[in-house]
């Protein structure tokens, strides 16, 4: 190893201890002298000068300057892609992690993008965690959702599901979880008999898998509800309405909600309400659709 390429390996041993160790003003000036070194270094297409942007871009953004941070994790990638042949994990890595930054920069068309880029090289990657596909997947889905673009989203969320199937089983409530997203969007289309078919499958697959007081369930039956209210059949709409009721006046007794609490500390979903509140929201004026959506 050449005397800047050892000094390079000792910088980037230096810039992680410093990063361990949270003091991220000092790595990030420790990040900018390896980047300079870098760049006399190593050749334009090296994984060594991508892996320099990468790491200073990435401690601009920990540091919370996301802006700052983008030119660099763009750098990075671009130097990756240059490679011959590609590093299909680093490609993946520097995808995903822009796609991120775009997204939480509020950059819809550049984090599609870059997620579709992450997809393309997962793909490839026979280690890849199936859960780490379809979050992206999901997440592409939800910015066709958010930015007016609903048709584009549903062959995301058929993808997701089809991973999740594969990987998981049909009978699993990492499975309903996509199915619910999927139902919610039919519903969104007013494609209401896909809506109610999905939902019901969900319902199913939490009622087989989960505790009867799991959130989720509450969560498929008011989605449920939202279907048949939007359809116009309210019957079965109050007749979910009701059991959401009923269930939530029987978590509402003492011993019932010293499970319910307990149960919650571990497997509740951040994003699912309980039957009590799911029904507190109703009580308080909002409308079954709303109610609902805030459930997702």
């Amino acid at each position: 190893m050449k005397g800047e390429e050892k000094l390079w390996s000792i910088l980037a041993d230096k810039l992680e201890m410093l990063r361990a160790s949270n003091r991220i003003p000092e790595a990030i000036r420790v990040a900018e002298t390896l980047l300079e070194l870098a760049k006399r270094t190593f050749g334009d297409d090296d994984n060594a000068l991508a892996i320099s942007y990468e790491k200073l871009g990435t401690l601009l953004d920990q540091a919370g300057d996301r802006v700052k941070a983008k030119p660099y994790l763009l750098k990075a990638h671009g130097v990756l892609e240059k490679a011959k042949p590609p590093d299909q994990h680093l490609l993946y890595r520097s995808a995903r992690r822009l796609a991120f930054l775009c997204d939480n920069l509020g950059q819809q068309d550049e984090a599609i993008r870059y997620y579709e880029k992450a997809i393309a090289a997962g793909g490839q990657l026979d280690d890849l965690p199936y859960a780490d596909l379809g979050t992206m997947l999901n997440n592409v889905a939800l910015i066709f959702r958010r930015s007016g673009r609903q048709k584009a989203a549903e062959p995301y969320y058929l993808h997701a599901l089809e991973i999740y199937e594969k990987q998981l089983g049909p009978q699993h409530a990492d499975v309903a979880s996509v199915l619910n997203n999927l139902a919610v969007f039919y519903t969104n289309e007013k494609r209401y008999a896909e809506a109610e078919k999905t939902h019901l499958r969900a319902l199913g697959i939490r009622e087989k898998v989960l505790p009867p007081t799991h959130p989720d369930i509450a969560q498929s039956k008011c989605n449920l509800a939202v279907v048949y209210h939007s359809r116009g059949d309210y019957p079965k709409a109050a007749e979910l309405y009701r059991a959401l009721r009923d269930r939530s006046r029987e978590l509402c007794r003492p011993a019932s909600f010293a499970r319910q609490s307990a149960q919650s500390a571990t497997t509740r979903s951040p994003r699912a309400q309980t039957p009590a509140g799911l029904i507190k929201s109703l009580a308080n004026g909002r409308s079954l659709r709303e109610s609902a959506l805030c459930a997702l």
